[in-house]
């Protein structure tokens, strides 16, 4: 029996022998396992994070500096007073050659609020912006007004459009084309800064030496 039990305890220890040799084997040839780190979540922006930059809303000066292509509505103004200043552009007791100056007083105001005049490529962009189509929502002229024609510009007193020339964004001319409806005539009423005049250039006289 003795015998019997080494031939068997022999036997056991050659098996788990080889098997242990075909662990190793296996082991060895076996692909290295990559580890793929995790990736963050992205970070949501909501309003318990006030410190957080909005990843969709563009920030407010982005917003400023466009310029108005449409008119507002009523229900869009801040505020349902009427603009004082604008009822004396066509009053009875307004003559037209002062018209220019008030409108370019309602531009003053307007720069006054947003530390700039609007911005604009024609009367109708400009007048939309004085009408409320700002980021304010703050009329400057009434919807109502009798002198904005049925294009939305602004006219003078013989019923043409103001021309309005922005030099810079702190500069701008009020004209008007006057009664002949023409502009850059002689009869134009202007108001604001306009662009000086270039010097002409001095001409020297060189005396002719003597014979």
């Amino acid at each position: 029996m003795t015998v019997r039990r080494a031939l068997i305890a022999g036997v056991l220890i050659a098996l788990v022998s080889v098997v242990m040799v075909q662990l190793r084997k296996h082991d060895a040839s076996a692909p290295e396992k990559v580890t793929v780190p995790t990736l963050a979540p992205p970070t949501v922006v909501s309003s318990s994070n006030p410190q957080a930059p909005s990843p969709v809303a563009p920030l407010r000066d982005a917003l400023d500096g466009q310029p108005a292509l449409n008119p507002p509505q009523p229900s869009d103004l801040s505020t349902s007073d009427r603009p004082p200043l604008a009822d004396a552009l066509g009053s009875p007791n307004t003559k037209p050659e002062d018209e220019p100056k008030i409108l370019l007083d309602i531009f003053d105001a307007y720069r006054r609020t947003f530390r700039a005049y609007p911005a604009g490529e024609n009367n109708r962009q400009l007048v939309n912006a004085l009408l409320g189509a700002n980021k304010e929502k703050l009329p400057f002229i009434p919807l109502d007004h009798p002198r904005i024609n049925a294009k939305g510009e602004i006219v003078d007193a013989w019923g043409t459009p103001f021309f309005f020339h922005q030099n810079s964004r702190n500069a701008i001319e009020v004209r008007s084309a006057g009664a002949d409806r023409l502009l850059y005539t002689d009869d134009d009423i202007v108001a604001g800064p306009t662009p000086s005049q270039p010097k002409q250039p001095t001409l020297l006289t060189v005396p002719a030496p003597k014979a």
